[in-house]
């Protein structure tokens, strides 16, 4: 008995240790996405994120600031009024189409949304939409949602 025992628990302990991973970490094109804070100060809704990259070299990091919202707790994508990362700042009155940033594999780098405006009846924000170029093929967006809350 003791032998089918310690079988079944050397057989599946894979299994157990593999369901205790954090399944909450998002990864699209070797970027990481991990959220900081959600911050509502008067009627400003403020998102703080980290991008960290795992490829072995540096990267161009190009966001699409036009496709790049917000989200509320309809699913309605509300746009930002100032995005930064690192130092480079962008305002929606600049008109700016894409925010580059160079990254250098694991090393975080802040990612800020700010809405000025934000509705109370919008509730907190619930995800961030970011699209980017994809790094292996230039021209080719894509989009991620990162949850803001937990479920």
């Amino acid at each position: 008995m003791l032998k089918k025992i310690l079988f079944f628990l050397a057989f599946s302990l894979p299994f157990l240790l593999a369901a205790q991973e954090d399944t909450t970490v998002l990864i699209l094109d070797d970027l990481q996405f991990d959220v900081r804070s959600v911050k509502m100060n008067k009627d400003t809704a403020i998102v703080d994120l980290y991008v960290i990259s795992s490829l072995r070299q540096e990267r161009e990091f190009k966001m699409n600031t036009y496709a790049s919202t917000l989200v509320d707790k309809k699913d309605n994508d509300v746009m930002y009024s100032q995005i930064q990362m690192g130092r480079v700042r962008i305002d929606i009155s600049d008109r700016q189409n894409y925010l580059n940033h160079i990254l250098t594999m694991d090393i975080p780098v802040a990612l800020q949304f700010k809405v000025a405006g934000w509705k109370k009846e919008n509730g907190p924000p619930q995800a961030v939409k970011i699209v980017f170029e994809d790094s292996r093929e230039p021209g080719r967006f894509r989009q991620i949602k990162v949850q803001l809350q937990k479920s």
